[in-house]
């Protein structure tokens, strides 16, 4: 249990977060005095600017960081984790108080030694118009009948013909754009180095791709990069003379490792759950578990799809590809294959009882060199991360399936242009190819150690 009645040390990481797919976090009902959107963002006012801005709550960092750290621990070793584990292997879904991750974000026992501050926007941020801005979210209605999902259907005229066509609903949310900058400073106290470097493995996440801030994740919001790490330690000598020394990251993040080879338990729990990684400790070398996907997305003929006010569907300035959009049409491939409902529903998410979100997360497809805010010309190459979180060999083999079509036309017919007689589209068709696939392995991630 952390003990504050002496002062040891204080340690301070600074950072950059820089986004690399929109941010969503909600405003709630205090928002109206900055925003008329039905969905919008957390912003605050900067009384230097005059102006409300966009910022990140430092309890969302912090929460991020804890389940992160939580689960990279329970991935080595469930017994060693926040939930504790009973004799018979039944999860009691209590927090322990004694473990690491409890000393370092705190619990009903004792305080927390980590302090987040709260995000506000980097100097090469502030000012920036348009860094908040509407995105539009399509979704198709499904029901389910005989284990198969049907589009629901509604009827509209067309020249004068009343035609039977899929119902969806249409929403529009605020977001923060990508290419945003916002500053990280973090204060632990009374940490040893193992406790800091567990930190910086959880902000290397960001890097990595395996974790994502705020809410719509799974259409692509919430990726991140995290540079620019500095590391300081403040200490106090019998004299009570106050030293401060720079710490190398790279250093402290091996120490973290180190801990979590010295209880690595070698096998891997026997569930699918959000709070470890899948089949970590696996030697097969096979499509399954926690993999982060790297694809470059061709542009095979212009795409253009509309967004809230504008020609084409846009991310900091520059036109992408949204990863709801992606997404949804992997969704739509699988139903019109006729896959099995439950298996839809183990890949995407389902609202039932005892339901989870989806374990596929799609990012938004750009390039950082178009200059067009209009469309995505043919021949552009944009690329994008997709993510299979905790999911199994089949369940990966049906999505990489539809993305190894020489063709995709991702967007609805209207916006493709679709021609019914010549079956073909005009606009947004486009190809994927898989870059590079990172599977989480405890021993590569122990590689060196």
């Amino acid at each position: 249990m952390p003990d504050f009645d002496v002062f040891e040390n204080r340690w301070t990481i600074s950072a950059a977060l820089e986004l690399e797919t929109p941010l969503r976090i909600g405003g709630g009902q205090n928002a109206a005095a900055y925003s008329i959107s039905a969905a919008p963002v957390l912003q605050t006012y900067n009384a230097q600017m005059q102006a409300y801005e966009p910022y990140i709550p430092g309890s969302s960092l912090k929460g991020v960081l804890r389940s992160t750290v939580e689960r990279i621990i329970r991935t080595f070793n469930d017994n060693k984790s926040c939930i504790s584990v009973s004799d018979t292997g039944a999860r009691e879904k209590t927090p322990c108080r004694e473990c690491i991750s409890c000393g370092i974000f705190g619990s009903m026992k004792a305080g927390a030694k980590i302090r987040v501050r709260d995000l506000h926007l980097s100097k090469s941020s502030m000012g920036l118009y348009g860094s908040v801005k509407e995105q539009p979210h399509c979704a198709t209605k499904y029901k389910i009948y005989d284990g198969k999902f049907n589009v629901q259907t509604r009827t509209r005229s067309l020249r004068n013909k009343r035609i039977e066509v899929a119902d969806t609903f249409l929403r529009t949310e605020e977001t923060v754009t990508s290419g945003i900058c916002f500053d990280i400073q973090i204060d632990i106290d009374n940490a040893d180095e193992k406790e800091i470097g567990l930190v910086l493995l959880a902000l290397d996440e960001f890097n990595n791709k395996r974790i994502n801030l705020g809410g719509g994740t799974s259409r692509g919001n919430g990726f991140a990069d995290i540079r620019d790490i500095a590391v300081m330690k403040k200490s106090i000598d019998e004299r009570f003379k106050i030293s401060e020394s720079p710490y190398d990251a790279g250093v402290l993040m091996r120490e973290g490792k180190k801990y979590l080879k010295t209880i690595d338990s070698g096998k891997d729990p026997d569930r699918r759950d959000f709070d470890i990684y899948y089949k970590a400790h696996s030697a097969e070398k096979i499509p399954e578990g926690h993999i982060v996907a790297l694809l470059k997305v061709t542009a095979l003929s212009d795409f253009i799809m509309p967004g809230v006010e504008e020609e084409t569907v846009t991310s900091g300035g520059l036109p992408v590809i949204p990863g709801s959009t992606i997404k949804g049409y992997l969704r739509h491939s699988l139903i019109d294959k006729g896959a099995d409902a439950n298996k839809i529903k183990e890949i995407f998410g389902f609202t039932e009882r005892d339901s989870h979100r989806s374990r596929l997360l799609v990012s938004d497809a750009y390039s950082d060199i178009l200059d067009d805010p209009n469309k995505i010309p043919s021949g552009s190459v944009l690329k994008m991360w997709m993510v299979f979180d905790n999911m199994t060999r089949e369940e990966v083999h049906l999505i990489e399936d539809i993305i190894k079509k020489n063709s995709l036309v991702v967007t609805g017919k209207t916006s493709a242009k679709w021609d019914a007689a010549a079956r073909s589209a005009k606009n947004n068709i486009v190809k994927m190819e898989f870059e590079s696939v990172d599977i989480f392995k405890t021993s590569s991630y122990l590689a060196g150690i």
